[in-house]
């Protein structure tokens, strides 16, 4: 995969699938100086926009001031206000610091002169190390379950009907985790920075959905917002291949639930990590 970012090719890319190229379209953020960028959100979800559709926008626009080979390694995310779909956004990058091995970025993402989302992202040049890894739990092949598409269904099928394919696991009795199989539906280009910024994309997917799991709740009885997200990066990984979104909540209290999650390739490698807290509060609550 190539190192430098290249949005402009993004921009050209025609995989086949019209949703997949409105997402790398929209991930393919614009720059306006040397530290702003304006990017639009996607068509689905209707409404609203997708938080981690903001992350990996965020994401783009740090990883484009920062000179590579370094990488992003993690960020950490505050959505501040609901951002809406039908006003364009801008990125604003502020150098936090400039290192000898690590690069820190502040983005905030802004509608109409307000914040809606703000990120810290660090940046690692490549090294040796020690390497170890949680193992890949034992779940059932993607092959074996059904496929569904978020936000919308079309009836020809989820690769037609948006960018992203989920195939859920049967849930264990009892216990608050959830693990989907997830890839985007059709081939991305060979750009490193891309894939990373559609694996942020992906992280958003499911990470809570083993309280509502364990607490038999169905999401349309409740009323959610994402708080926070945090996310790092450990290893390469193809967003156009299948991955394993194994995520569990350690804990619900105070009208606030908690999500931790891992991102396996299908080989086994543990490529990121992620956690989030989301408000959850019941549809009758005011």
């Amino acid at each position: 995969m190539t190192v430098r970012p290249d949005p402009a090719s993004w921009r050209a890319h025609r995989s086949g699938v019209p949703a997949v190229d409105d997402l790398v379209a929209a991930l393919a953020v614009e720059r306006l100086s040397a530290t702003e960028f304006t990017g639009h959100s996607t068509a689905v979800p209707e409404r609203r926009v997708f938080g981690g559709q903001l992350l990996a926008q965020c994401a783009v626009a740090a990883t484009l001031t920062v000179p590579p080979p370094s990488a992003l390694h993690s960020m950490h995310a505050y959505f501040v206000r609901a951002a809406r779909p039908s006003v364009k956004l801008r990125f604003e990058v502020t150098t936090l610091r400039d290192g000898r091995s690590f690069a820190v970025r502040r983005v905030d993402a802004l509608q109409d002169n307000e914040i809606v989302t703000s990120v810290t992202a660090s940046f690692h040049l490549p090294e040796d190390g020690m390497a170890h890894q949680d193992p890949m739990p034992d779940r059932e092949s993607p092959a074996d379950l059904p496929a569904r598409t978020p936000f919308h269904m079309a009836p020809d099928g989820p690769a037609r009907a948006g960018a992203v394919e989920l195939r859920a696991c049967t849930p264990r009795e009892g216990l608050p985790e959830s693990s989907v199989w997830m890839r985007i539906t059709a081939p991305l280009p060979d750009d490193q920075v891309l894939h990373q910024a559609m694996l942020v994309y992906l992280s958003d997917f499911s990470i809570l959905h083993g309280a509502f799991n364990l607490h038999r709740v169905a999401r349309p009885e409740v009323r959610t917002a994402s708080l926070d997200h945090s996310m790092w990066l450990h290893r390469p990984a193809r967003a156009d291949d299948w991955l394993l979104h194994d995520s569990r909540s350690p804990s619900a209290a105070g009208a606030r639930a908690m999500g931790q999650a891992g991102l396996f390739t299908a080989s086994g490698e543990l490529a990121a990590t992620a956690a989030q807290e989301m408000l959850v509060r019941s549809s009758a609550s005011t």
